[in-house]
């Protein structure tokens, strides 16, 4: 239900991936060959830190909403880290995890619990299954990638689980700028249920006369046209700004500051969407400091900013978008990630 005192709609977005590794002859996860080396070493040392950020999303989901709040987050995760965060959740090496004096423990089944009974909270977007730049990547293989990614998530959470999953994350937010590719790559993200694509301003023209936040602090229609056909699919862009303070610890109020400042700038209705990135694992401030120190203090406090609301993505659509009402942007012959 929309809220005609909201003048920004603002929720964070975390992304997450480990790669598969080469190690001693045989394939194996990242995260797992890293909590297999000498417990006293640097790299089992992040290691065990990487594990606790896969599971903050559901776990200060389920601790807030149990406190009475109404957190919002978006994430992402590669189907490959799916299926370690799987297999580690259930060969009892995250049982015997400890981190703060607490065990990981299966960290599958709170994600389990959350998209079950907290399903407004938290919305994941779909990826590629190993987390592949598509632009780089040979058109054979996009179906493949983006279908493998929707099988393991299923397998995982269930198909209403992923009934509701609406959005496209592209690795990288890599997009092609070649029309022809970029009208299969949109058409086939449609036929695989995708109703919503985030990219970042560098792939996008910036139209005449329109300021940095009138682009980024708006859903639009990406319009794609290629040999006389056309296609399109609602586009949501990454807060450049925003995404690098969210990264570097950017506190709670100076946050709502800055999505204020993005609101009085688009100066209209719909309220502005404020969506920073940022690696959820990357770095210290994302490990240690960004659940507590920014996160959590947004929705403790969240009566001290009124004036600003916080949905996901598909809820800020659904919400303040109605057919036709979108505003069109075009890719750049570049391209751009």
């Amino acid at each position: 239900m929309s809220n005609p005192n909201h003048l920004s709609i603002f929720v964070p977005w975390l992304h997450f991936h480990q790669p598969p590794i080469w190690n001693n002859g045989q394939l194996q996860g990242n995260l797992e060959k890293m909590l297999g080396s000498e417990e006293n070493s640097e790299e089992h040392w992040n290691a065990q830190w990487f594990a606790q950020a896969y599971k903050n999303p559901a776990r200060y989901a389920k601790q807030l909403t149990q406190e009475g709040h109404k957190p919002r987050m978006m994430v992402d995760y590669s189907g490959v880290l799916l299926e370690e965060m799987a297999k580690l959740s259930t060969n009892g090496i995250f049982s015997h995890l400890h981190v703060d004096n607490e065990p990981v423990g299966d960290v599958i089944s709170l994600w389990r619990e959350v998209l079950t009974e907290y399903s407004d909270t938290i919305e994941f977007t779909g990826s590629a299954y190993s987390h592949c730049y598509f632009p780089a990547t040979p058109e054979r293989d996009h179906e493949a990638q983006i279908m493998e990614w929707r099988r393991v998530f299923a397998d995982l959470f269930g198909s209403e689980a992923l009934s509701r999953v609406r959005g496209f994350w592209p690795p990288e937010m890599g997009m092609t700028g070649d029309p022809a590719e970029a009208l299969r790559f949109v058409r086939l993200l449609k036929k695989c249920g995708y109703e919503w694509i985030i990219l970042p301003n560098a792939a996008l023209e910036h139209p005449e006369g329109w300021s940095t936040p009138e682009l980024e602090n708006r859903v639009h229609w990406l319009v794609v046209e290629s040999g006389g056909e056309s296609e399109r699919i609602l586009c949501v862009v990454r807060d450049t700004d925003m995404g690098i303070r969210q990264q570097s610890g950017q506190n709670a109020e100076g946050c709502i500051s800055d999505v204020r400042y993005r609101g009085q700038e688009v100066g209209m209705k719909p309220p502005a969407l404020v969506v920073p990135t940022s690696d959820g694992e990357n770095g210290n401030v994302m490990m240690f400091e960004y659940f507590k120190n920014s996160f959590v203090p947004l929705f403790r406090e969240s009566d001290r900013w009124s004036d600003v609301g916080f949905l996901t993505v598909s809820q800020y659509i659904d919400t303040y978008l109605s057919e036709g009402s979108a505003t069109e942007v075009r890719l750049k012959s570049t391209g751009g990630s």
